[in-house]
Formats: structure tokens, sequence, C-alpha cells
């Protein structure tokens, strides 16, 4: 029996209560009253003591068995079940077993009833456990060490000396930190060094930790009701929030926005890191709680899954306000990127002239205001609804106004026109632009103010303010010279680019009707030590016309880059670009991210196709699909029987590649990430790959 292919009753009983709570929560944002709170249980036989889930896919236990949502026994130990983790991409869950004075630690298939896949060896006092974001990890802590174990064989292939015996465990979601607590101390390790970081002794009990999806952040409960954050830079303490009874377990929400915090066994809060006054409160009366963790649905709709004495909750939260600023920066250095590139017909001189370092700060402000007005257009929420006056200061002739959701403005008014400001119903507000506050609030930055009862116009401009953008310059901006740099480097790929395209049509591989792309850019970013440092991102791409595509791309059921005109030519590009002009970047022991989309069309496959194991086989191999860590199976026995697996071998051939013909790469500290996309359409058009290097800290 597979893993993969043969699906028990308990993998079909789970995947039909997966898709029966995902199905529920499809209603449009217009037919959720903003207030419902949309409640799903699921009664059990016995108390959930613990628990962790895959995406909507949960397993408990209690005594010495674990369950699934349908209270079937997944699994029954030789002992009582203490821990129990869920392995990110889905293909299994490991648990802590207590006998007596012994522990130990299991790996149970997550789909099979009873099948246990695997143990880590000679481990008798494991005291807490935990997968890594990505998968490939599972880290054991004991009395005084802390395993590092790698998750295709559970093999310990590291051992961190620790001063505590943890019995809480986090890891930040970029690999470089490992925190552990045994309730008085919290230790964090440098992941790429393997060093103690830093140590943290506290007055109150610490119950649970967690980092946040961008790693910058460490959030501490303790017993005294406080959450505690610890910037990551240096894991000095950065701010805390009070007033949450005994803060029993906390959980980030994935924006970063929001952390929910487990008050009592019947309470529990989502606070706005952001916005301290701005609390969401749930309480259920059954109570038995032990922790809570947020979730999306397949429609990116958010969740709060947690345990009570009966059932197993999911309650959809539908009142989180988005990330703002978060989705302000994104967009802000997606169009950064494109205006700092030299235009092609842009002259050195012309392109000095327009990008510099007081051109591309006006520019960067200019954007901020556009995208950030174009956000409270797009809410389709009128911010200027509710107007009202507020003082009048004489001396400084400054009139307040008030709105209901944004900070009050002052407006200049002459003495002589305040009698003409009797009601704001007289306001009509023209070229209104907003900003962002550094509590992820809408304020309004730009206005003309039109009175219609005398029919003048007062202009209210705090455009020099210190826009979050100007912050986040002083943080964040790359060097001009290395950008200038990046855009002369992406000229000369380019320039590689059309030598390998012309020479592969001139030896009919392809033809006009291939298009391959590359890209480069700098990105800012932070080492483990919290250092400032800055990633060369390179991007390799193609499309190919449907017409043209059977020819020179992917014929139906093919997967080596050799067997594509498209994916062989794109791979000479990188071959010739990095043992060229670029050869400087391969360096022995620098860290390298690889990341490799395979693609593959629709189209059913109809038995088998052979795979002779020519790039190894794989079981539960952690892959990202749709941009969802999940998992893949791929053995020689079984072949090749679906699409996905089909695209999966695609990205395995470009690894293959890179590893064996590229001068240097496999001397590189290389992390390869797999990417897998299944379109709905039919056809070669649909059968590509793509491929990224990270270059980290390359400057």
């Amino acid at each position: 029996m597979t893993h993969k292919n043969n699906y028990s009753t308990l993998k079909r009983v789970l995947l039909a209560v997966a898709v029966s709570v995902a199905g529920i929560t499809s209603l449009s944002a217009q037919q959720i009253d903003p207030t419902e709170k949309l409640v799903y249980t699921y009664n059990q036989k016995c108390r959930p003591l613990g628990f962790d889930n895959y995406m909507m896919a949960t397993y408990y236990f209690n005594g010495n068995k674990t369950y699934n949502l349908r209270s079937y026994v997944a699994s029954e130990n030789a002992g009582e079940v203490k821990v129990l983790k869920a392995n990110p991409s889905g293909s299994s869950y490991a648990i802590l077993i207590q006998k007596k004075d012994k522990s130990k630690v299991s790996i149970m298939d997550m789909w099979n009833a009873d099948i246990r896949l695997d143990h880590v060896k000679k481990v008798e006092d494991a005291s807490a456990i935990l997968y890594s974001d990505d998968a490939r990890t599972l880290y054991v802590a004991t009395t005084n060490e802390i395993l590092v174990c790698d998750t295709r064989t559970y093999e310990v292939k590291q051992r961190l000396v620790s001063p505590i015996k943890a019995n809480i465990l986090a890891t930040s979601f970029n690999n470089y930190y490992l925190a552990a607590s045994d309730g008085s101390r919290l230790v964090v390790w440098n992941l790429e060094t393997k060093q103690i970081r830093k140590e943290i002794s506290l007055n109150n009990k610490i119950n649970d930790i967690d980092f946040s999806e961008d790693s910058r952040l460490l959030a501490v409960a303790t017993n005294d009701g406080q959450l505690s954050l610890y910037n990551t830079l240096d894991f000095n303490f950065d701010r805390s929030y009070e007033s949450l009874e005994k803060a029993l377990s906390c959980n980030f929400h994935s924006e970063g926005k929001y952390i929910a915090v487990l008050c009592n066994d019947k309470h529990i809060a989502i606070v706005n890191l952001l916005d301290n006054f701005d609390r969401i409160h749930i309480y259920d009366e059954l109570g038995g709680i032990t922790s809570t963790h947020f979730i999306k649905d397949h429609k990116g709709g958010d969740y709060l899954i947690y345990n009570t004495l009966e059932n197993i909750t999911y309650r959809k939260i539908v009142n989180l306000t988005p990330n703002f600023t978060k989705l302000l920066d994104d967009e802000l250095s997606n169009k950064m990127d494109e205006w700092m590139k030299q235009m092609p017909d842009e002259t050195l001189d012309e392109y000095q002239m327009r990008v510099n370092d007081d051109t591309r700060m006006e520019h960067m402000k200019l954007l901020e205001q556009d995208i950030v007005t174009r956000m409270v257009e797009d809410m389709g929420i009128d911010k200027l609804a509710e107007v009202s006056l507020g003082n009048y200061n004489t001396e400084s002739n400054m009139l307040e106004v008030n709105f209901g959701e944004m900070p009050s403005i002052l407006l200049e008014v002459p003495m002589e026109d305040v009698n003409d400001f009797s009601n704001a119903d007289d306001f009509e507000f023209l070229n209104v632009k907003y900003g962002l506050t550094a509590d992820d609030d809408f304020e309004l930055i730009y206005a003309d103010i039109h009175n219609l009862k005398n029919d003048k116009v007062y202009t209210y401009d705090n455009l020099e303010r210190r826009s979050l953008s100007f912050i986040k310059a002083n943080e964040e901006f790359v060097p001009l010279e290395v950008i200038q740099q990046s855009n002369m480097q992406e000229v000369i790929l380019q320039e590689i680019k059309e030598t390998v395209v012309n020479m592969a049509k001139e030896q009919n591989t392809i033809s006009d009707h291939t298009n391959i792309a590359v890209k480069t850019h700098v990105e800012s970013d932070v080492n483990a030590n919290g250092d400032k440092i800055m990633n060369y991102i390179i991007d390799f791409t193609y499309t190919v016309e449907k017409m043209f595509s059977v020819q020179e791309d992917f014929a139906p059921g093919k997967y080596r880059a050799e067997e594509s005109g498209a994916a062989s030519s794109m791979m000479e590009i990188v071959k010739q670009a990095l043992e060229g002009e670029f050869a400087s970047y391969v360096q022995s022991g620098k860290k390298l991210v690889i990341n490799i989309t395979g693609m593959a069309d629709a189209m059913p496959i109809y038995g088998k196709i052979p795979y002779n194991g020519c790039y190894g086989e794989f079981v539960g191999e952690p892959v990202y699909k749709d941009n969802t860590l999940s998992n893949i199976t791929l053995t020689k026995a079984d072949g090749i029987t679906e699409n996905e697996q089909l695209a999966f071998v695609r990205a395995l051939g470009v690894k293959e590649y890179l590893a064996n013909n590229i001068a240097g790469l496999s001397q590189m500290d290389s992390k390869y990430n797999y990417y897998i996309e299944v379109t709905s359409g039919k056809g070669g058009e649909f059968r590509r790959i793509q491929v990224q290097l990270i270059f980290v800290d390359a400057f």
C-alpha cells in the first residue's frame, strides 16, 4: 500500500469533513453579517486534551489514543500521549508518548489509521516536539539537548546543547531561530551557527511562545496575563499587552496584525497588535480549551480552531481588518522595483537624472499616497461620511474637523470666515488623499474643502508628514549603487539570453513562438544575527504559444528538461550566466535558495507514466501546491498517475540539471523549494517550468 494512491476510510472521512467546513464558509462578504460569528462544532466521544491540525483536518489525543474529527480512533499507543504535532506538509503527525518514566516519539500516517511510519531512535526522555514550518525538520527536546531530526529518515542530524529541559518549542518561519522554554527561562538558538542567541529569565511562568509569520517578532505569554513581544533583530523586549488573565497560549494570525491569546479555558481574546484598544473577545461556556490556532479555509477565510470539554470548534472570524501596512509595503516594493530599472531607450545620464536618492524618496512618497488612496476607494466605504466640527483656536485660526473613523484634522480658517462653518453638511471634499498611521489606520493627508455656504475652498495639506515610506526607507532602502549594478547586470543577462535564443533558433530547438524572460532585482533582508543584508534575485520564465507548445515545450507525459526545447534553452541561459558574468555570486558555502516551479495541464493520465527513479524516490515529500505547503509521493513502483506528480518531476529535472551542470553550484549552501501548479486548462502551453535563484547576502 502506498500512502498517496490508496485512500483509507479515515482519509475519506477527514477530507469530507474538511470540504464540508470549507464549503460552508464560501459565503460572499455580502452574505455575512460582519458581527455574526459562524460556529461549527464537532462533538467527540471523549475530551480532546490537546490537538493539532493540517489545514482543516484536525487530530486530538486522550489517554493512549489519538482521534480524528469524526471521533474515530486514529492510533492506539503503548503509553499516554502527551503531545501531538501535525506535519505542516500534511503527510503525518508526531506524538510524544509517556510510559512510566520513559517517553518516546512516534510518527503516524495522517491518512491511514494506526500506521506507524517511523520513530525517533534512541530517545527515552523527550519533553517537547515540533516540526519546522517547511516540514523538513522535527525538533525533539530532551533533558539537556534539542535533537534536530531529518523528516525523511527521522535520524538525528544535529544536537543542540540546552541549558533547560524544554516543554515548549517554537521555530521562526525563515528557519533562523529555535526558541524553547521550561516555563521560567527562554532560550533562543541561531540555527545557522547552532549557538544560543539569547537567554531570557522571567519572573512569571511562561505558558506559550510563538513567532510571527514574517519572523520579525517573538510572542511570549505569561501567567500574569501579559503578552510580551521581542523583536528578532536582537531579541530585546519590544512591547507588551496586559489584562489577558492567565494568558495560557498564543498564536499569531498569518498577516501579523492580530494574535489570539487564550485567557482562560473559556475565554479567547484576539488582540490587534497595532492598536492595543482593539480586541475581540470569544467566550465558550463549555470550557476545557487548552490552545487555539488561526487557520484559513480554501477561500482565505479566517477561523479560530479550539478544543473544549466535548468538541472541536471552528469559529469563523469575519471582522478582522487587513494589515494595510503590509499590503502597502508589498505593492510599494513591486512598483519601486519597476520604476528604478533603466528603461530600454534611456541613456545612463538620463537614468541617473531620473533615479537618484532625492527622486527615489519623492517618488516613493507619491506612490504611497496613490496606493493608500486607492485602497480606501476600493473598500467602498465613505471615510468622510461622518464629519463634525470641533473647537476653533482663535490664536492659531485652526478649526478642528472630526471624522467617524479617522483622526481629526486642524483646518486653517480665517477669523472672518468662522461663522460660515456652522454645519459640516455644507462641506465638499475635493482632491482627497489618504495615508496610513503607525497603528494601521487611515488618515486624511490632503483635501481641498469647498464650503458651499460661502463658496470658498480651504486646503488641508499634510503631505509632508513622516510617511510610512519615509520610515521604511531609512530601515530597508537598498543603496542606489547596488540597484544600478543590478540594472546593468540585467542588461548583460538579456544579452546572454539573446545569444542562447538565437543559437537555439538556428538549431530549430525553438522558434519565435517561444518567449524566454529574465529579470533581476535586489531585496533588503536581515540574517540570523540581525544584521542587514541584501539578497540578489534572478528570475527565469518562459511561455510558448499554444499552437507550437507540443513541438517546442513538453509533449504530453514528458518531464525531462532536455525533452523541452524551451526548458533546455532557458536552462542553458542559467548555465552561461552563472559560469560567466554572474560567476562571482557562486561562492562555496554561501547561501542560495532555489525556487523551482513545475507545471502541468489538466489532461487526464490514463494508466500510468513509467518513472525509472532517475531523480530518486519520494514519499511524503514537502512541496508547495498553489503556494500552500503540501506533500507528494513519487516511486518507481507506482509511476506517475497524477498531474501533480508530473509537475513535480519536471521541477526535479531542473534541480538535477542545476546540480550537475553548473560549475560550483553544488558547493553552495543550497536549499531547493518545489512549487507545483496544475492548471484547469488543457494543452502544452500549460506545461512549463520556472526558476528563481536567491543569492542570500550577495553584496
